[in-house]
């Protein structure tokens, strides 16, 4: 049956209820734990319900805090409500026809699958709602205005500095040694672009950079994305990464805001990009001829 709270938010409360319980008996489920995190095991305070919808961008996750616990659908419309001015200005932003359903606390958080949003700003009032909107979504979108700009709190993340993608062969990774340097032929062209994106993200994500030099890069308009590299045989995807992973304002991140990242520092490292990223070597930037390389201090098993 349908509850019809008000004229903007009509919910159904049989879509609502959990799928994994009767209704009327479920209990907040426990918090979800952080990806590699187990300390992060914990349960969730009382009164926190869950919705998720589903959009062309990947799942859009709500949680909302109001006073009581949401132990079946009545209860969790009524905390859906509680978070319809938000939710309002979520639709208005996006213009997406979102169907949210009541559902379990997710099992794992994918570490930068997704902005996070608290609403409202301050924390004070009775109701607090959280937003986790996924990144695809917000690259795709303008500037937030309105509430979503006024009041909602839009949680800073941590970043990668990407200089240089490269297509390297095993031979090439096999001789990869102390001393040893590893030329980035993109540097030598006027137009060499970086990616800025949050920590983990897919590896055809993020605002371009402009890298002169490398190890002070700024956010600039999406005339140019470094391409992401066909597969060719043997060869590995690989990536030149900085160490330094500063934490970002949304702004930056999604690209919506121009300039400078400041000084990040010339430490840099080689990742593989095959199944799971991971290191391979480090070094320091330098100059090399019209471009630059990075020098390499310590390799690690490719």
């Amino acid at each position: 049956m349908d509850f019809l709270l008000d004229d903007d938010l009509d919910i159904d409360l049989d879509s609502l209820a959990s799928p994994n319980a009767e209704p009327e008996t479920v209990d907040s489920p426990p918090a979800a734990p952080a990806r590699g995190d187990p300390a992060s095991h914990q349960s969730a305070p009382e009164g926190m319900a869950w919705f998720e919808a589903a959009s062309a961008f990947g799942a859009v996750r709500l949680c909302v805090q109001a006073d009581g616990a949401a132990r079946h659908a009545a209860a969790a419309a009524v905390a859906l409500h509680q978070a319809g001015p938000l939710l309002d200005a979520l639709d208005d932003w996006t213009t997406l026809d979102l169907d949210w359903r009541w559902t379990a606390a997710p099992e794992a958080v994918d570490a930068g699958s997704h902005v996070v949003v608290q609403w409202p700003a301050a924390g004070t009032a009775p109701v607090v709602a959280l937003l986790a909107l996924p990144w695809a979504l917000v690259r795709h979108m303008p500037p937030p205005t309105g509430t979503l700009a006024a009041d909602v709190r839009w949680e800073a993340a941590p970043a990668t500095v990407v200089v240089a993608r490269l297509a390297l062969g095993a031979d090439e990774l096999a001789a990869l040694e102390p001393g040893g340097a590893v030329v980035l032929p993109d540097s030598m062209r006027p137009d060499w672009r970086g990616l800025l994106r949050a920590l983990d993200e897919p590896l055809d994500a993020g605002a371009p950079l402009a890298l002169a030099p490398p190890h002070a890069p700024k956010v600039v308009p999406r005339d140019h994305v470094t391409a992401v590299l066909p597969p060719d045989g043997a060869a590995v995807t690989c990536e030149v990464r900085l160490d330094g992973t500063p934490t970002l304002a949304i702004a930056r991140l999604a690209g919506w805001q121009f300039g400078d990242l400041g000084d990040l520092g010339a430490g840099a490292s080689l990742w593989r990009c095959d199944n799971v990223p991971r290191r391979c070597a480090r070094g320091t930037l330098m100059p090399w001829g019209d471009g630059w390389a990075l020098a390499l201090d310590a390799v690690q098993s490719a």
